[in-house]
């Protein structure tokens, strides 16, 4: 398999082991729900906004439920999809793959994508922001999450279930060159430390940036 594929075999095996293990982590991540609040009372007004990688959609319905109603969740995967929908029928979710979205260009209004660049590899990072750069209107937000570092973690085993997926860690510099380079502004970029017992204990960074 190809590393899409590995990507996608080991979602559609985890998705309801998944969804049951994060569906409430933002009760317990204070700062996420600030950061998605702040980014949604910004950006609700400028058309459709897109949850890339958004898993069972606990990021998807938090947006929803803080005022933005014109979005639709989006994942490579069927099986995470489906349990989304099952989650939250009240919200659109559709597959799609990241690196080539098929969406029209400046479709979007807003962007957001926590951890769905922690399976790509640098070059395929550089790819996916030319592509929602590519699917945002002038002005649109784009907020997104990772793993800071430069670590890289294989795991052969998620949920009981036998996978083949590599985990990639970033540096942040290295990710805001990226950026730029695909055209993109920077409002702002944080780190944070982990919060212990709720999340993979790693540097979490994340950067919300501009469509100039």
């Amino acid at each position: 398999m190809n590393p899409q594929e590995k990507i996608l075999h080991c979602y559609n095996q985890v998705a309801e082991d998944y969804a049951a293990e994060r569906w409430e982590e933002l009760s317990r991540k204070h700062f996420d729900r600030l950061l998605l609040k702040e980014f949604a009372f910004a950006n609700k007004e400028k058309g459709l906004c897109a949850d890339f990688g958004c898993g069972p959609g606990q990021t998807t319905r938090f947006l929803y439920d803080n005022g933005m109603k014109d979005l639709v969740g989006t994942d490579l995967s069927p099986a995470m999809v489906a349990t989304a929908r099952r989650l939250s029928p009240q919200i659109k979710f559709e597959t799609s793959d990241l690196l080539n979205t098929g969406y029209p260009s400046a479709c979007l209004g807003s962007a957001v994508a926590f951890y769905a660049i922690v399976h790509f590899t640098h070059e395929q990072v550089g790819a996916c922001f030319k592509e929602i750069y590519r699917v945002l209107k002038t002005g649109g937000g784009f907020l997104f999450s990772f793993h800071a570092g430069d670590e890289v973690v294989h795991f052969d085993k998620a949920h009981d279930k036998a996978v083949d997926v590599d985990l990639f860690f970033f540096k942040t510099d290295m990710i805001i060159t990226l950026l730029e380079a695909a055209g993109f502004g920077i409002v702002d970029a944080v780190e944070r430390r982990p919060y212990e017992g709720v999340e993979y204990p790693t540097r979490r960074a994340y950067i919300w940036a501009e469509k100039k």
